[in-house]
């Protein structure tokens, strides 16, 4: 059986800590010498503002303050890049003796293998670079050692004799991403379940609530270990779980995908640096504590009246309902036993909050309750009050998530990270320390450390997978799909929507940096151009008005970023989709339909940027010797309940060039497939459909020797974990979004191949 990664040499082993103390890394560093004189040269412009800024002061300018501090700004933004840039050193330094490791181990194994490298050039900091070595070192022969098989069994499997590892880093939201993979023999889940049963670690009745991939992440169990025998490379139990914790140290994250007879993928995510962090501050009773934005996926308020429809109890602890999944929650207060409070609205005194579930309202019927106690509950409600919304961070600890819930989200903030003093270094829920622009300490949280002592990892939220299974009708009926939609508006009274799922983020800029070029509005973004439309330009409606600031959606389209000039506010919604597609629809508006109490405008994304930008696409024509597969020898077979998107989707794949044949239910493409009278090539699929839903329909032509080869895409608008896993075992080949025009075509194409 596969084995994990074993340690494969004293360098990889947990030292105690004074052995730490003595094990140090370089002291000194070589810089280039252009990077010093831009150093000197911002030192000295620091050096000139100050002085302006004095003189400011002294003179009781106001004018000359404000100046002064604007460029003071801007120059510790550059100061703080070139001081930064000082530390950092290319990957290079740790990739280039892997070919050596690699060559030497593959020869005491008696294998053969080829190291792939690519990204040498990218630079982490140096702190990061001497920290990731061992790490890297262990996952590198242990793809040798466990991953490649032997020639022997290579040839007999039908593969290479020689195994290749490829080994990978890039550069990717503001992390640097390092890939380590394979072509070996994957890593067997059950395997890795029947060695934790048998060594005590879960039991018989954990495992079988386990996914695949999470018996795959069993081998970042300590003490944990498959191997037969004790060698000096595996078996000592020691492995996977000391990279592990290595990483987290840096703040890391560590993702393992694997394909029994065809590989693994080990994919690492790493800050650039560990001195300066972007961060999203929170607080908690006047208290505020920062969360890494590595650890940060999203943001969620759920307003004051919805709280009692979207908080629901599953056992002991709160959950809320997000995109159709279930999302374990915590709060920080009970975490840091923190007594919670409140501040009455009527007397502006703070009382103690005696809530015991995140969902607990006043009962509705005020005629049930004793008259002393009616009579003292004069006015509005307070738990119904704006002030009385949840906020929610989901965060990722390791191969979850979970919800902290705060009292307030506040600004996001790059930060200066401290260690914690000796007497707190051990404090669990903290990772370290930072001084804020007021001179007030906030803590950085730990949020790993949180799920753990809220008692939340991955076998414990194996009972969310219940409740989503006996709430899934309430969500996903035959008649509506539902729905996320990032919700804003244009002009002063027209309100618009766009699947929330194309939004790449939401971003908040001046006016005066939106400049004019070539007759096109542009906005300089992330070291590079970022095109500004807004949908008056392809729609009749009305402009988006002037201001000081605009909210720009971002979504990325033909292989770009683009911008979308919209008028606050912006909110994400979860809705039944139930769309007129005839009414108000023009080119870059598909139909409308009903949010909250307002007519509102679903916008075409695709058909907006298509108007506005027509060469992005073109550019993206399939190129090269192998010639491309012709569109009207596409045959697809789309079977989808909903005639707003069965219409919708099958006009934009007909006007691509495929011949669509569409079916109302699962029942009904499986029918037109038996008569054989069309010789389909793909299949597209709605999940929840009446009569035949769209496992059964994958299950009976995967299941058939007839059409078993045909590759099954499943298109849903809110697919949640529990149905990801289900359509895996019954052969669904992919997901897609259905509105998500451009990526689907592009997956007609690839498995049209």
């Amino acid at each position: 059986p596969l084995t994990p990664p074993e340690r494969p040499e004293k360098v990889a082993e947990a030292r105690p800590p004074e052995a730490e103390h003595r094990v140090k890394g370089q002291t000194s560093i070589r810089v280039n010498l252009e990077l010093l004189d831009t150093l000197m040269t911002l030192a000295g412009e620091l050096v000139l503002s100050r002085n302006q800024l004095m003189q400011g002061i002294t003179g009781n300018n106001a004018r000359a303050v404000e100046t002064s501090g604007q460029r003071i700004d801007m120059i510790t933004s550059e100061l703080q890049e070139a001081i930064m840039r000082t530390r950092m050193q290319p990957i290079s330094n740790v990739f280039n003796k892997f070919t050596r490791v690699v060559r030497d181990l593959a020869g005491t194994l008696h294998k053969k293998v080829d190291l792939f490298i690519e990204g040498k050039d990218v630079e982490l900091d140096k702190t990061i670079i001497e920290s990731i070595n061992d790490p890297l070192t262990h996952l590198v022969r242990n793809s040798v050692d466990h991953g490649i098989e032997s020639p022997e069994d290579r040839s007999r499997l039908g593969k290479t004799p020689t195994g290749r590892i490829f080994l990978k880093a890039f550069h990717e939201a503001g992390q640097v991403n390092i890939e380590i993979s394979d072509d070996g023999g994957g890593i067997d889940g059950n395997a890795m379940a029947a060695a934790a049963v048998r060594k005590g670690l879960l039991t018989e009745a954990e495992v079988a609530m386990m996914t695949t991939k999470e018996k795959v992440g069993l081998i970042f169990l300590p003490g944990f270990s498959t191997a037969q025998k004790v060698t000096d490379v595996s078996g000592r139990g020691v492995g996977m779980d000391v990279v592990k914790t290595n990483l987290d140290k840096l703040g890391g994250i560590i993702d393992i995908h694997s394909k029994p007879g065809k590989g693994t993928i080990i994919l690492i995510k790493l800050p650039l640096t560990l001195a300066i962090i972007p961060s999203q501050i929170v607080s908690v009773e006047n208290e505020r504590y920062a969360i890494p934005q590595v650890n940060l996926d999203e943001l969620l308020r759920v307003p004051a009246a919805q709280v009692k429809d979207r908080i629901e109890k599953v056992g002991n602890a709160d959950v809320v309902r997000l995109r159709g999944a279930l999302l374990p929650l915590l709060r920080l207060t009970d975490l840091l036993k923190i007594a919670p409070t409140f501040i009455h609205p009527e007397d502006g005194k703070i009382y103690p909050d005696k809530r015991r579930n995140l969902s607990d309202r006043r009962q509705e019927d005020e005629a049930t309750l004793p008259d002393n106690i009616r009579n003292m509950r004069s006015g509005e409600d307070r738990r119904y009050r704006s002030e009385s919304a949840i906020n929610i961070a989901v965060v990722s600890a390791g191969n979850f998530k979970y919800g902290l819930v705060v009292d307030e989200l506040r600004d996001s903030e790059e930060i200066v990270v401290k260690p914690l003093g000796r007497h707190l270094s051990k404090s669990e829920g903290y990772a370290g320390a930072t001084i804020m622009g007021d001179g007030r300490v906030a803590l950085i949280l730990d949020v790993a450390s949180l799920a753990k002592m809220g008692v939340l990892n991955e076998t414990s939220t194996k009972t969310l997978g219940d409740a989503e299974a006996a709430s899934a009708t309430d969500h996903n009926t035959a008649e509506n799909d539902r729905t996320a939609l990032l919700t804003f508006k244009g002009g002063a009274n027209e309100h618009f929507a766009a699947p929330l799922n194309l939004v790449e983020r939401i971003e908040r800029v001046k006016a005066e940096e939106i400049e004019m070029v070539g007759g096109r509005r542009v906005i300089q973004y992330r070291g590079g151009t970022l095109p500004l439309n807004e949908i008056s330009e392809v729609a009749n409606v009305a402009k988006v008005p002037e201001n000081s600031q605009y909210e720009v959606v971002v979504f990325r389209m033909g292989g770009r970023e683009t911008g979308l000039l919209v008028t606050p506010p912006v909110d994400a919604v979860e809705v039944d989709l139930k769309v007129d597609a005839s009414t108000l629809k023009q080119n870059g508006i598909m139909g409308s339909l009903i949010v909250g109490e307002h007519t509102t405008l679903m916008v075409d994304i695709f058909e907006l940027v298509r108007t506005v930008n027509p060469t992005w696409f073109e550019e993206k024509r399939p190129t090269g010797t192998k010639p491309p597969v012709k569109s009207e020898d596409i045959q697809i077979l789309f079977a989808e309940d909903s005639a707003f998107f069965r219409n919708q989707v099958s006009d934009f794949l007909v006007e691509e060039g495929f011949i669509v044949t569409t079916a109302e239910d699962g029942l009904e493409a499986w029918n037109l497939l038996e008569k054989g009278e069309e010789t389909f090539t793909i299949i597209l699929t709605d999940l929840e459909m009446p009569n035949m839903d769209g496992f059964e329909l994958t299950k009976k032509i995967k299941g058939s020797e007839t059409y078993k080869h045909l590759p099954v895409v499943a298109l849903t608008s809110l697919a949640s974990e529990r149905d990801i896993r289900k359509g895996k075992e019954a052969g669904i080949d992919s997901y897609q979004i259905k509105l998500d025009r451009e990526n689907l075509i592009e997956v007609v194409r690839e498995y049209s191949l």
